[in-house]
């Protein structure tokens, strides 16, 4: 019956990482595949047009962006822009035409990468926690690639455009320091009156419970003797409540219907304990020594919940960074563009300016996406 709900005060990459690890031999092919979706968004491209582009990035994109212009609407260029880079069957390909092609094709993804690694870098130093959750990161990768899809290290890396395993690692602590600025942005957002209004509203002490559940089947091709379908599973549990209505004990009810119902004492459980929802609220609202008079809903079936004791409500500074957490997440899940919106203001913070007008423009498009 439980789920993971808070959230881990370290980074939601290692979280994750940790959870993940815990957890490798259950992780379906569904779940792999979209790691391999989300690596792949992010990634660089294999084609031959953007090697060269990633070759020419430093010496190239982060240079002339900020070439001191002399009006408003020139577009910055090397040095010397005609210089040749290459020749085909006789036509010369130039300094000038790279950097417009590149700025037509990759301009925006390469440099936002490089932007935030210049501000996060600086942010954030690398430290021995930051290196342990990347390389737990890239193993979980490569273990579920080679369990999954029986690709080896080697080929994950070339499949996703990776000349090395480091260029792999440095990508992987980019992410996790835009983690680490996206958790603290979140965190930002929240106030003070919200802390004491979800204090005020859902925090209590912790309760000790125990409950009765008759399981609802996922499917019609259940074996499981104990699994009813949704209709007859509310029946049932409607059946026990009344007798326990009229007298019937809780240990009889349990004695009575032990081979369709599953019966458990949960003992002390806090207000974020990884409960599921409605359980959780039932576990709340109860008072001590009285039970469910309606059957409670959850995604394992229907409950019915005895509310044991309950110790005094927490004072608000003992449970204050638990709140801080649940509200970040509760953020994060309202509004699916809130970590681009994290990365644009870290830029905003770090007074990116373009020189460029057209990469200006293209810049400004992108996170039109996100508003």
């Amino acid at each position: 019956m439980e789920k993971n709900t808070k959230k881990d005060k370290t980074t939601n990459s290692k979280k994750k990482v940790e959870k993940e690890e815990k957890n490798i031999n259950k992780v379906s092919l569904k779940e792999t595949k979209k790691k391999d979706t989300d690596i792949k968004h992010l990634n660089h491209d294999n084609d031959t047009n953007r090697k060269i582009c990633y070759a020419f990035l430093i010496g190239v994109i982060i240079t002339v962006i900020v070439v001191i212009i002399i009006w408003p609407k020139r577009i910055a260029t090397l040095k010397d822009g005609t210089q040749p880079i290459l020749t085909v069957n006789n036509k010369t390909y130039t300094a000038d035409d790279l950097y417009n092609d590149m700025k037509d094709a990759y301009s925006i993804n390469i440099l936002i990468n490089s932007l935030d690694k210049m501000i996060l870098d600086e942010k954030y130093k690398e430290d021995n926690e930051m290196n342990d959750s990347v390389k737990q990161t890239a193993e979980y990768y490569y273990s579920m690639y080679e369990q999954y899809q029986n690709i080896t290290k080697e080929q994950f890396l070339e499949n996703n455009g990776f000349k090395s395993e480091k260029e792999f690692l440095e990508y992987l602590k980019l992410d996790y320091r835009r983690n680490l600025y996206y958790d603290e942005y979140v965190e930002s957002l929240i106030s003070d009156k919200d802390i004491e209004k979800y204090y005020k509203d859902e925090v209590f002490g912790d309760v000790n419970s125990k409950h009765i559940l008759v399981s609802v089947s996922k499917d019609d091709t259940s074996e499981n003797e104990k699994e009813l379908s949704d209709e007859d599973a509310k029946k049932l549990a409607n059946e026990i409540i009344d007798k326990l209505n009229k007298g019937t004990s809780w240990d009889d009810v349990i004695t009575e219907y032990k081979d369709k119902i599953t019966a458990e004492e949960l003992g002390y459980r806090a207000f974020n304990a990884s409960l599921d929802a409605a359980y959780l609220k039932e576990m709340k609202n109860l008072e001590v020594n009285t039970y469910s008079k309606t059957p409670i809903l959850s995604s394992y079936g229907y409950h019915i919940v005895y509310k044991i004791d309950q110790k005094d409500k927490p004072e608000l500074k003992d449970v204050k960074e638990d709140i801080i957490n649940i509200l970040a997440e509760e953020k994060k899940n309202d509004d699916s563009n809130l970590y681009q919106k994290a990365l644009i203001n870290l830029r905003k913070e770090a007074k990116l300016e373009f020189k460029d007008t057209d990469l200006g423009e293209k810049y400004n498009k992108y996170i039109s996406n996100y508003k």
